[in-house]
């Protein structure tokens, strides 16, 4: 560590990593979350990235990408809630932190977020696990490359529920996933001919 870097006394960085402990308590992230995301938050700082820009919006992003880093299915939609910050300015501030600190965040895994999302569209264990049987077959004909990870698993959650006759409209699995209706639609152009589903 570097003289004068990540000097969590200092007024900003105290305000930001209270707001940080704050959300980390509501998404009941773990302890190597919380941690991992102070330090994002703290090189920020250092960065000057909240010119402009709320402690609280800086500390939503760093939880996110520190969620991201750890492999905890935490969603853009759940950190934004828990920040009470607006979706779309959590996503910009956390691709400025992924490129000012070039950090190196692993693709999301479809699978991680299938059980998230089916409890906020009151699904069934059934269409949990056939959706996690269309995202296997849709990966291993390697059609999942550059999908949208929550399109994807809205997605396949979408053909599960038809799969399994329960209803699941396109707009209730888009509500669930934070995504537009037209993204359901897009993928799922591009799943139903690999798993031969109309």
């Amino acid at each position: 560590m570097q003289p004068g870097e990540h000097q969590p006394n200092r007024p900003e960085a105290r305000t930001a990593l209270g707001e940080l402990s704050q959300f980390s308590e509501k998404l009941s992230v773990p302890d190597a979350v919380k941690v991992e995301a102070a330090t994002i938050c703290l090189k920020g700082l250092d960065r000057g990235l909240t010119k402009g820009r709320r402690f609280a919006l800086v500390a939503a992003a760093a939880l996110y990408a520190a969620c991201r880093e750890r492999g905890v299915p935490r969603t853009l939609d759940d950190v934004a809630a828990a920040s009470g910050a607006d979706r779309k300015a959590v996503a910009r501030c956390y691709r400025l932190l992924v490129r000012e600190l070039n950090m190196s965040i692993p693709v999301a895994n479809p699978a991680e977020y299938v059980a998230t999302l089916a409890s906020r569209a009151k699904l069934n264990a059934g269409v949990q696990a056939r959706a996690l049987e269309v995202l296997h077959r849709a990966e291993e004909a390697g059609v999942t490359a550059g999908m949208d990870p929550m399109g994807l698993t809205a997605s396949a959650l979408y053909m599960a529920a038809a799969l399994e006759g329960q209803k699941l409209t396109q707009r209730s699995a888009a509500e669930a996933a934070g995504v537009t209706e037209v993204t359901i639609r897009n993928e799922l152009k591009r799943l139903s001919p690999v798993l031969e589903v109309s």
